[in-house]
């Protein structure tokens, strides 16, 4: 279906762990986010500390998104502030806030870019880089989430996972011409999935 490569040496979440995540995120958001992590990768040190870089892929089928909803990107000013509207209640005592830092959209990859920058009750702040990549099912999105401190070190280690994305032939997106028309709105989920991933860590992290 597709491929990437991560870091050297990273190893793979265990399956029950994802399903976790995914169960917790459903009750916490009170079924606002039902996403699914397929995969999830993290350094050797992690288990040393929880803290340290991971990354999660999700697979999303749940249909077609016409890439016209991001020809035209709104400005980061107003997408930061709806963000304001869809902040999960669930999740207010783990993350004090999130904002939009970067949106941008490639026509030659379809690929959506997002980093969200999200501050942690008592942990503070941390970053979370998306790469959604749109298929002819829906879409491939890989997200990296690691301390704020650590984020320029970790954007050309999220860069080089981006480039390595091949995505089968069968299932690579392909443009027409109703896909002009603006479809339904990405960034929200976006922002929902930011606010989760960021709020599990700071979960784990205290019950180690």
């Amino acid at each position: 279906m597709f491929s990437l490569e991560v870091p050297p040496g990273w190893q793979e979440f265990a399956p029950l762990e994802l399903e976790e995540l995914s169960t917790w995120a459903a009750t916490a958001t009170a079924g606002r986010s039902v996403e699914v992590y397929q995969h999830g990768y993290f350094p050797p040190e992690f288990l040393d500390d929880p803290w340290l870089p991971h990354i999660l892929v999700q697979i999303r089928e749940s249909g077609r998104i016409p890439y016209g909803e991001f020809l035209h990107l709104r400005p980061i000013e107003e997408i930061q502030s709806s963000s304001k509207t869809w902040f999960p209640q669930g999740l207010q005592p783990l993350v004090m806030g999130i904002t939009v830092d970067r949106v941008s959209f490639d026509r030659s990859t379809f690929c959506v870019r997002l980093e969200h920058a999200l501050e942690l009750r008592f942990k503070g702040p941390v970053r979370v880089l998306t790469a959604a990549f749109l298929t002819e099912r829906g879409l491939v999105a890989i997200h990296y989430i690691d301390r704020k401190a650590r984020i320029d070190e970790g954007r050309h280690r999220f860069d080089a996972i981006v480039n390595s994305v091949s995505i089968d032939p069968t299932l690579a997106y392909r443009p027409r011409l109703l896909d002009r028309l603006p479809g339904l709105p990405y960034f929200i989920a976006a922002g929902i999935v930011a606010i989760v991933l960021a709020a599990y860590v700071l979960r784990r992290r205290s019950a180690s």
